[in-house]
Formats: C-alpha cells, structure tokens, sequence
C-alpha cells in the first residue's frame, strides 16, 4: 500500500512541475532561437552544429498558417489564419522530420505560439496555406473561429488598466476570448498535434495580454510529451511565458510563474543600460530576487527579441543590445552565459534595415537557405550569433560549471567585474570605456597556466589564445584593455595545460 502511495505523489509531483523541465539531454543547456529558419535548416542546425555543441533546445518560429503581408514582413508570424501548419518555413511533412531529427540529435524543440489573437486586415485575407479570413467579420473559416469566439471590439488605449489590456486588441489584433471552452479547445487541439509531433514545450507569445487562469486551463488540457519520441511517460510539455512587467499596468509576472518559466526582461534592459553606461556593472552583484527579477529557476533571460531588436532601432537611446553593436552584445552575452542565474536564450538574427522587413529571400521570395563559409560563420544576411566562435567556447564553460555557486564576487564600483564559478571556473569582464582592468585578483583554481576561452582554447600542449598563470594562492595577474575586441576572459579547469 505504501508502494502504492508514493507513485501516486510522486506522479502528481511530476505533473505539478513538468512545466518547468525543459527535458534537455545531459550535458546539455540553453536555448537557441532560430527566428525564420527554413524548417530544413533546423534540421541540418541541430543535427551538425546545435547537438555536438551541447545546446539544449532550439526556439522555432510559429508554425500554423499566418497572413500573406505584401511586403512580406517578419510581423506575419503573429498573425494567425489557421492552425493548419503550413508556412514560410515548410510543410508538415519537413516540420515533423525536423523535430524528429532535432531530437535524435539531443536538442529539444520549442515552438513559439500566438494563442491571444488572430490575424487583421480589411476584405478578404489569405493565408500561407491557401485559407481565406475575414477580419473585418470575425470569420475565420480554417480554424473555425466566428465572430462569437472574441472579445468586444475596443483596442487597448489604457497602459494602467489590466481589464482592457487582457479583453482589448492589441494593435488592432482580433481578440481571441479564451475563457470560452470551445477556444480553448481549439487551441488545445492544436498544441497537442505538435506534442503527438514530438515537441518538448512552447513558448507563450503575449502571455500577458491574457488571463492567467485561461491559460492555466489551457495548459491543464495538453496531452503528455510523446513517448515515441523519448519521452518518459507522463511527461509535461516545457511552458515559457511572454510576460513583460515593467508598464504602468499592474500585470507582474508572478501571476504567471504557478504555471511555467517567464522571460525576465528587466535582465534585458538592465544588460543594456550597463552596456551603454546607463548604469554600473557593479548593479549585477544583487541580480536574483533583489533587483526585483523573478526566482533564477523560473526565469528565461536573453538579451534581445525580433521586435525589441526593431523597436530598439526607433529609439534615440536604445532599450536593447543587439548584434548591431556586437563588442557590447558578446561582453553582454559572456555574463549572461557564465552566471548561475536564470535559462539563457540566444538570438540567431537576420540583418534588416526597415522596420518590417522579412527574412532574407531567393530570386522567388522564398526564405533564403542557410549557408555557411569556410570558417562555418552564415554568409549574406544571415548573422547567426549563436555560431559566433566566443559563443560555442563559452557553451563549454556553461556545461562544465553547472550548479556552482557564484562566489569571490569583485568589482571596482563601476564597470570592471570578476567572480568565480565554485572552483571550477573564473571570469573577469572590462566593460569600461577608456579604463584597463589591471588586478591581482583570486580565480578559485588550482595553479598552473590555463587558457583564456574568450580568445581561444587548449590544444593539451599549448593555448590557441591567451594564457593565464595561476599561482600557488589561486591568484593570478588580470590585465583586460577596454579596447580590446573581447574585454574579457573566461578560465575553466579543465582547459588547464599539463
């Protein structure tokens, strides 16, 4: 009888915090999201480059039918005709070899879904799959949803008023009600298809344009992960929120935190006013619950999305950092890949230069091909940050410090920082402008002479880049110029020379 028990609490355990497992193989850590990626170039990412670099999952682009936009523009994602999944990116059929593939490969999928609204515009709308709308009319016939399944028609005007900003459209957006059950069916049915697929999760555009309860609901509906695809029974989809609380309007993400992972935003902006000097990187020492971010196992940070990149763009002061300003975007990136807080996501960006434009195409308006050069970098419009070299040195320091704590934490006050990773690893970051790092300053690693993973790594007889010697007491000479291309240096144990 006991036996009996304890599967049942364990199963309801299990239940209650499948949410929160991204179910990444071991060894295996981060996100990487793929924005526009043709669906076979996810496949051949994971397969060559993703797996045996030990990224966890890939983040995929919605993959239901969306609005054809003349011109074509990267806001189509977000503007659901159907759930039938047919897009720019493939077929069902490539989309399901994809996910096949990619989990056969150790990396897990995670597809992005619009569940808040579908699709505007004025007449009759097509779709990439060959379905019609109507939005003037609330008719959308390949889903069905009819004029009954939205919310009233008023567009949210109010930034402090949580009612509007959860029941109203969202730039104009038709508003999906999903306290119906029969919306939340729909959307439960579509999610499940692509868990039978073999997904591992979903990340929830928008989430806080809806009611947490509604999705909770939803949640509660979906199917377990497949086990054909190697999941073990009763496992729970992976769910991560778009919940951005920094408005007037009251919405905060621990109303969504019972029921998944959230993306901290205010780790991005907070990472983009040290990198262009709005505040000191000696804030960081406090980042966690004290700089008022959500638990760090509860918590997606990244540095960049599609629209913060465009909106960004608009701004005289910009709110993110981006690969446009890519000295600070790869200091940027090392903290967030060598601190303990929070599961990081990495943008793989397309260069743009208008606000709505779309991923780059070929002679017939097709997504354009991955394709790489010699030194596997993407080539054309293609800027691939999570192939950039000091990215897939860095995915080595990550793997190997798992679950140490950050300690010996050091700072001059303003923008210079160094901290160790248990006695594993050691990094130190100069993000001033004008000021080198010069310090004797303690790594929590054995002596010997170790090689800088920021610049190159050990060959077993010598370092490919820089090289640091640790003395008897742990301590070692620091010198980072503020000019250098990568201001920083990242040591790890085993990259130690004989």
């Amino acid at each position: 009888m006991w036996i009996f028990y304890r599967f049942i609490i364990c199963s309801l355990f299990h239940k209650a915090v499948g949410q929160f497992d991204p179910y990444f193989a071991d060894g295996r850590t981060g996100i990487v999201h793929l924005v526009e990626w043709r669906y076979e170039d996810i496949d051949s990412e994971c397969t060559n480059y993703l797996g045996p670099n030990g990224f966890g999952a890939v983040q995929i682009s919605p993959v239901n039918e969306v609005r054809v936009m003349e011109p074509r523009s990267w806001q189509e994602r977000y503007q659901p005709v159907s759930y039938r999944m047919v897009g720019r990116s493939g077929t069902e059929q490539q989309l399901r070899k994809m996910i096949s593939n990619c989990n056969d490969a150790g990396v897990r999928v995670f597809v992005e879904v619009v569940l808040n609204n579908m699709a505007d515009g004025s007449g009759r709308i097509m779709g990439t799959g060959g379905s019609y709308a109507i939005p003037d009319s609330l008719d959308y016939p390949g889903v069905p949803f009819t004029s009954t399944d939205f919310n009233y028609g008023c567009s949210i005007v109010e930034d402090d008023d949580i009612h509007e900003i959860r029941t109203c459209q969202l730039r104009g957006l038709p508003d999906l009600n999903q306290s119906l059950a029969r919306v939340r069916q729909r959307i439960v049915d579509f999610l499940n298809q692509l868990i039978a697929m073999g997904v591992a999760g979903f990340y929830i555009d928008s989430a806080k344009y809806m009611w947490p309860h509604d999705l909770m609901t939803i949640y509660s509906k979906l199917g377990n992960l497949s086990v054909s695809a190697g999941f073990e029974a009763g496992s729970r989809p992976f769910i991560y929120q778009d919940v951005e609380d920094l408005s007037p309007d009251g919405i905060r993400k621990r109303e969504y935190t019972p029921y998944g992972m959230v993306s901290e935003y205010r780790f991005t902006y907070d990472m983009a006013d040290i990198m262009f000097k709005r505040k000191p990187f000696h804030k960081m020492v406090f980042i966690g619950t004290k700089l008022g971010y959500v638990p760090r196992e509860k918590s997606i940070v990244f540095l960049d999305t599609p629209s913060l990149q465009r909106f960004s763009e608009q701004e005289d002061d910009p709110k993110v950092v981006s690969f446009k300003h890519r000295k600070l975007y790869t200091m940027a990136l090392v903290f967030m890949m060598t601190h303990r807080y929070g599961m990081p996501r990495f943008m793989s960006s397309y260069k743009f230069k208008q606000f709505d434009e779309g991923p780059p195409v070929d002679t017939r308006g097709n997504i354009a091909s991955i394709v790489l050069d010699e030194f596997g970098q993407c080539t054309g419009e293609w800027v691939c940050e999570h192939r950039w070299p000091i990215v897939r040195n860095i995915m080595k320091f990550r793997m190997d410090v798992a679950g140490e704590a950050v300690r010996s934490w050091v700072d001059n006050g303003q923008n210079q920082i160094a901290f160790c990773r248990g006695k594993v690893g050691f990094v130190a970051i100069n993000a001033e402008i004008s000021l080198s790092m010069k310090a004797n300053l303690y790594t929590c690693l054995e002596p010997g002479v170790y090689c800088d993973l920021a610049t190159g790594l050990s060959d077993n007889t010598e370092c490919t880049g820089r090289a640091v010697k640790v003395g008897e007491d742990g301590r070692a000479d620091i010198m980072i110029s503020s000019k250098d291309d990568e201001p920083f240096l990242v040591l790890l144990a085993n990259q130690k020379l004989p």
